[in-house]
């Protein structure tokens, strides 16, 4: 992986579109900016950094274009971008709920209880805000709340609509599951991880639904052909075997052969919101604070790849 350059000061000049971009909450326009930063100065951190971020609010198939940047990127570059937040914002922008949502992800564990909390506690309704505590807190029921208020304040965000279904299977609740995971990839026709759970639902749960079993793995199929949910969902439309990696009800879990469930890692990486800093840190080389969240909603995109090149 190319060392990653700290920013310079011709690099300074895209401050400006990014803070208003992020003042308003655009995180398309936020990665189109971070894009043609790359475009001009290749290998900057900071909007690496940018477009991982965007890319969780707005599409997250484009995690799996930026794994290699997440599970690579070291404390030293991480400190590039520490370092440039902490001059980029400014004291008006500690009350803004977007710079609050960076904030969040920046913050050392130990205090980002009391970063979401005075975030929601300024802005209620924030979307972003929402999401970011339902995956921080232990709290399932709690979970679910924080994210249907999320998908009312911002119904297009396929990587919440994405966690309530898998939330809601996890309660037994498959229609409702369904339709969450429906809408998901709907908004985001690339959603590896949602095609395969949608596919796994139906293979599991849904009898005579063969069309709709091929119709999603196909899919992932042709977005993962190597990978380890591409070679397992090939295995069954072939075979007519059970689906490994898909996400069980909870009453079902405890009897299921091998796969690693979903409800595992969300356990892990979502609800604990350990920051990786046991095992599976070790595992997967992370050493960055910022993988605690958006590699923990997308890990099994790494998990799948690494089960693939096993087999």
């Amino acid at each position: 992986m190319p060392q990653i350059a700290e920013p310079n000061v011709t690099s300074n000049r895209y401050d400006f579109q990014l803070r208003d971009d992020l003042s308003r909450g655009d995180w398309e326009g936020l990665s189109k900016t971070a894009s043609e930063w790359l475009h001009t100065e290749p290998n900057q951190h900071v909007p690496t950094f940018i477009q991982n971020i965007a890319c969780l609010f707005i599409n997250p198939p484009s995690m799996i274009r930026n794994k290699a940047y997440l599970t690579k990127v070291g404390n030293k570059d991480w400190k590039v971008v520490l370092n440039w937040f902490s001059g980029f914002q400014r004291e008006p922008d500690r009350h803004n709920p977007y710079f609050q949502a960076l904030d969040f992800i920046l913050q050392p564990q130990s205090k980002k209880k009391a970063s979401i909390e005075t975030a929601l506690h300024e802005n209620p309704n924030n979307a972003e805000l929402l999401f970011l505590q339902a995956i921080s807190i232990q709290d399932r029921k709690m979970s679910i709340e924080k994210l249907k208020m999320a998908i009312d304040n911002k119904p297009e965000f396929p990587a919440a609509l994405y966690l309530l279904g898998i939330f809601s299977l996890q309660m037994n609740q498959i229609e409702a599951a369904e339709g969450y995971l429906i809408q998901a990839v709907k908004l985001a026709p690339d959603f590896l991880e949602g095609h395969y759970q949608l596919g796994s639902l139906y293979a599991l749960y849904k009898p005579d639904t063969g069309e709709q079993v091929k119709s999603h793995f196909q899919k992932v199929i042709d977005l993962d052909p190597n990978g380890g949910a591409g070679l397992d969902a090939k295995k069954v439309l072939e075979t007519g075997s059970q689906p490994q990696y898909g996400q069980r009800v909870s009453s079902a879990m405890s009897g299921r052969r091998g796969g690693m469930s979903l409800l595992i890692i969300l356990g892990i990486s979502l609800l604990t919101v350990v920051l990786f800093s046991g095992p599976i840190a070790s595992m997967l080389k992370i050493t960055s604070p910022l993988i605690g969240i958006l590699a923990g909603l997308f890990v099994f995109i790494g998990l799948y790849s690494a089960w693939g090149r096993k087999g």
